[in-house]
């Protein structure tokens, strides 16, 4: 009996069989995030992770408003109808008016976040660091529920379909009803999943602490396709992007990547690469085996860490030590490249026609998506690790000065 266990652990180690899910309930609502261009209404604004809006940038020539907080502001507004939505470090939810910048309601948890709340219907979403997960009435802001992990929660959620999707510290990937806070399945990763993830259609691509990329059924939460990077090649804090059939991700040794999601893994297919590897490795094979989902893989920095940005078939990539790096989606062929003084500690977004950096200096730079000459400069007064968005012709800018910037175009100039 003790052999039988052992060689079923051995099996499912070596070949990665995945867990054998009974199909779970669906979920009680079809609501999700809105994803018009006016709002901004989710991380990354579009459940794949695109972060692309038609609404153009404005140059930033006017601050309209400004709302400070005791502490520095980590991660992105989210925008919809009349309200901004904020988690801050001081422990607080905040709804404020997006004209003027007044506050609506706050809630108190005492706890900080790094999530930018997700709204949906009539409710807001959004993770604790200690782990609880967190819908409040977007009206009002009472509590209507509350989940907790029981481990740190660090990623944003998105909410498709009725269904939140977010990760944890407890390498899962959870999957959790909107209206009633019930968890409908969840996925076991290899380590913390830390960013966001990307959905489009019937799969979800997800990205943890290590060097592997998962695509996960949307329905079930069982695996698709696993992709290996490789063990020097860990992909951190970064998430994929989805862009038609192909998933956008980068690593920390430099290297973009473009996968087709669509690859299926099959049963012993991991197990099977492992030792064909193994042999072009001790030179018992000509060439090397080609990994499912493989498209193209290139070597364009030294730590591509950040979520990239896709728009009009462009992959937008941010070297952490300051490059900003365009890519043909298709095939990874070189566009353009742009430098900058100042390491980029936020993940790019793309509006209208503007590639939006965020920097350590505490400055966004807006860049030409087409060309890559810089358009614009505007300046804060710390670090900013929330990507800047832009929502009805402003833009959003959090910053570790505490304070979160509502920008424009000099009134009656050009937007």
């Amino acid at each position: 009996m003790l052999a039988l266990a052992l060689a079923g652990w051995t099996i499912y180690s070596m070949f990665d069989l995945g867990p054998l899910i009974v199909r779970p309930s669906g979920s009680t609502t079809t609501v999700a995030a809105y994803t018009g261009a006016d709002s901004w209404s989710q991380v990354r604004r579009t459940p794949d992770s695109a972060g692309f809006t038609p609404d153009q940038a404005p140059l930033p020539e006017s601050i309209k408003w400004t709302v400070a907080t005791t502490r520095e502001l980590v991660t992105s507004p989210s925008v919809f109808e009349d309200t901004v939505y904020l988690t801050t470090e001081d422990g607080r939810t905040l709804a404020l008016d997006r004209e003027s910048g007044d506050l609506i309601w706050e809630f108190r948890s005492g706890f900080p976040s790094s999530s930018t709340p997700a709204v949906a219907g009539d409710l807001v979403v959004f993770g604790l660091r200690p782990g609880p997960l967190i819908a409040l009435n977007r009206h009002n802001g009472e509590l209507e529920w509350e989940l907790d992990f029981e481990n740190a929660i660090l990623a944003s959620p998105i909410v498709v379909d009725g269904t939140i999707f977010i990760g944890a510290a407890d390498n899962k990937l959870h999957a959790v009803d909107v209206v009633t806070g019930r968890q409908r399945w969840e996925f076991a990763s290899n380590d913390w999943i830390i960013s966001t993830v990307a959905h489009d259609g019937e799969s979800i691509v997800l990205t943890s602490k290590d060097q592997f990329v998962h695509v996960v059924d949307t329905n079930t939460g069982r695996r698709r396709l696993v992709y290996d990077t490789g063990r020097s090649r860990r992909i951190s804090r970064g998430g994929p992007a989805i862009y038609g059939d192909m998933a956008f991700f980068g690593s920390q040794d430099g290297k973009a990547w473009g996968i087709n999601r669509l690859g299926k893994t099959k049963v012993f297919e991991r197990g099977i690469l492992y030792w064909r590897t193994n042999f072009f490795l001790w030179g018992f094979a000509s060439r090397p085996p080609v990994q499912k989902g493989s498209v193209w893989s290139k070597t364009v920095g030294n730590d591509l860490t950040l979520t990239p940005a896709i728009a009009r078939g462009v992959a937008y990539f941010a070297d952490r030590t300051g490059k900003v790096i365009a890519l043909n989606a298709s095939d990874g062929g070189e566009l353009w490249i742009a430098e900058l003084d100042s390491d980029i500690t936020a993940p790019l977004t793309v509006a209208g026609d503007t590639v939006l950096v965020g920097t350590r200096a505490g400055t966004v730079h807006g860049f030409d998506a087409v060309t890559g000459q810089e358009l614009w400069q505007f300046q804060t007064g710390g670090m900013i690790t929330g990507s800047p968005i832009v929502a009805g012709g402003a833009m959003y800018v959090s910053s570790h000065d505490g304070k979160l910037y509502a920008v424009t175009a000099a009134p009656g100039g050009p937007s």
